[in-house]
């Protein structure tokens, strides 16, 4: 296994990413152009020492301007992502943890971060080359069905 000089073998950015899913669709988020300009789920990085919930409410609001109303209490989805010469790094991987949710409201303005939202069918996903290459694991595992009881 390759070694990063920055941090040992075992380290991986934990990302809280959130899931909403109406009608069979998933809620996709995508990046302001200064940014990527991709689309990815709602969330981010955690803080070191973080609370799951508290720093996912916090992405959530810095980024959509929306309120998180309901989080499961368990991932649905993980997975694993290496990302190369990103934040000043030679190489490192993100662990994805990707949570069921629910918003107050989809009242939504985009922000600096956040240019618009949509909905997205597993096609839809799939089809879409405007994914960031951290959901392109996400296009393979979503499954509509997953959603299908409340939570």
């Amino acid at each position: 296994m390759e070694e990063s000089k920055e941090f040992p073998a075992c380290f991986h950015r934990v990302t809280i990413k959130g899931m909403y899913v109406r009608d069979g669709k998933i809620l996709m988020v995508r990046e302001a152009h200064s940014m990527s300009g991709l689309w990815e789920l709602p969330g981010g990085g955690l803080d070191f020492g973080e609370h799951i919930r508290l720093g996912f409410e916090r992405e959530v609001e810095e980024e959509m301007g929306l309120k998180v109303s309901k989080m499961s209490t368990q991932p649905l989805y993980v997975w694993t992502h290496r990302y190369d010469k990103k934040r000043k790094l030679e190489w490192y991987y993100s662990l994805v943890l990707a949570y069921r949710m629910e918003l107050e409201s989809l009242d939504f303005t985009p922000t600096d971060e956040c240019a618009e939202i949509a909905f997205f069918s597993k096609e839809e996903l799939e089809a879409n080359d405007m994914v960031s290459g951290q959901m392109r694991e996400l296009t393979r595992i979503f499954d509509p069905n997953d959603f299908a009881a409340e939570f």
